[in-house]
């Protein structure tokens, strides 16, 4: 029988069979990259903090791994949860407890070294932290606005030579540009980097996760997330082609000759002239 920590570095998916995961299996394979990477980096043991746990389906590999040494799972489980791809929904009635009783099911967990904190980093402090974690992973709120206070909470809490990474980088896209040009202009050592299927890392200082295996080959695999992103929203071209075909159509010549379309399409964009 294989270890955990082989199981981990062959990024064996079934160590996510007790906990369903909001992710795709790629997305899984580069969540056992990373934290096989991180016991490498790290010399054997390190630290982790996780925002947005939900049930703890991306716990499972860290809560068995005795290489992750402490947790922090900050989340907390608000009513509603706003969402840029839609309205939003309601995940309280999943609680810590049920995530503890959760993560205890996962084969060889330890979940003591679990620390859940039931607040957002809006109102938490780099000090109220039992720990400086080495390792970051933000899958909380899915707006630019939340995920830009958690990538910033972060790297005030974290150990300067350390990383994070964002699940679901194809839907807030926008927060990860703003943060990578704040990080620019600060003059901060860092290289970032995506991860099929959407999976967004950030290392800064000595930090150098792609040198170890399965990483480095995995990282390989990147065009993976490209092209899942591109598909992923592809909704909003079909939605866009689709706008113009009606605005076109001959039941619209009225509505052209009164000017109308040609203001619809400046409010919505389109009505600059190609030069």
């Amino acid at each position: 029988m294989p270890t955990i920590q082989e199981q981990i570095d062959q990024q064996d998916l079934s160590l996510f069979k007790t906990i369903e995961s909001q992710s795709s299996e790629d997305d899984r394979r580069s969540f056992l990259a990373l934290n096989s990477a991180f016991r490498q980096w790290k010399g054997g043991k390190f630290t982790f903090l996780e925002i947005g746990s939900f049930k703890g389906g991306s716990l499972q590999s860290y809560v068995a791994d005795p290489g992750c040494t402490k947790i922090i799972s900050i989340d907390p489980r608000p009513k509603f949860v706003p969402d840029a791809r839609e309205k939003g929904g309601d995940y309280s009635h999943v609680t810590t407890q049920h995530m503890l009783d959760l993560l205890a099911k996962v084969p060889g967990a330890d979940v003591k070294k679990v620390m859940p904190i039931e607040k957002g980093t809006e109102s938490l402090k780099p000090a109220d932290l039992p720990f400086k974690p080495d390792f970051c992973f933000i899958d909380g709120e899915h707006t630019d606005t939340a995920m830009l206070r958690d990538a910033r909470f972060c790297l005030s809490a974290m150990a300067p030579d350390s990383a994070m990474a964002f699940h679901d980088g194809d839907i807030i896209y926008l927060g990860l540009d703003a943060l990578i040009h704040e990080l620019q202009a600060s003059g901060r050592e860092f290289r970032a980097y995506n991860l099929p299927s959407s999976v967004f890392v950030i290392e800064f200082g000595k930090c150098r996760l792609s040198q170890f295996e399965p990483m480095r080959s995995w990282r390989d695999q990147n065009y993976k997330g490209y092209l899942y992103a591109l598909v992923r929203n592809d909704v909003f071209r079909t939605t866009a082609r689709e706008y113009w075909r009606i605005a076109e159509h001959p039941a619209f010549k009225l509505p052209h000759k009164l000017g109308l379309v040609k203001v619809a399409k400046k409010i919505m964009g389109g009505g600059k002239k190609k030069k």
